[in-house]
């Protein structure tokens, strides 16, 4: 038997016309996209939760520093009306009054009381 090329021997198989491809592949795409989109929104839901907790801790630290900053702005201001009282004090007054500016209490005679006029 004359062997020729391309003729159907032994081992030799004949290949079949392409088949066309089916659109299988499409539906399989599209049947996954609703678990990706699951997947999205949980991941999503997932992220938002995780910045949430962290603005909050945020936020608490900046609420324990503003607390820390009241305080001292309220021990300062303790101080300084103490301070304030201080400095109004009579006898200090009257102790710069006599020893920084040379002043005396007056004699008697010296001090005139002047009459407040009616009021029209």
């Amino acid at each position: 038997m004359p062997h020729s090329l391309g003729g159907v021997g032994a081992g030799v198989r004949v290949a079949s016309p392409q088949v066309a491809r089916r659109p299988r592949l499409r539906w399989d795409v599209l049947e996954l996209l609703p678990t990706v989109a699951l997947g999205l929104l949980v991941l999503l839901a997932a992220l938002l939760y995780v910045w949430q907790h962290t603005y909050v801790v945020r936020l608490g630290y900046e609420i324990e520093r503003l607390r820390e900053h009241q305080a001292a702005l309220v021990q300062e201001n303790k101080e300084l009306k103490l301070e304030m009282g201080q400095l109004r004090s009579l006898k200090r007054v009257e102790e710069i009054a006599r020893n920084r500016l040379g002043m005396v209490t007056p004699k008697s005679g010296q001090v005139v009381l002047i009459p407040q006029p009616a009021v029209q």
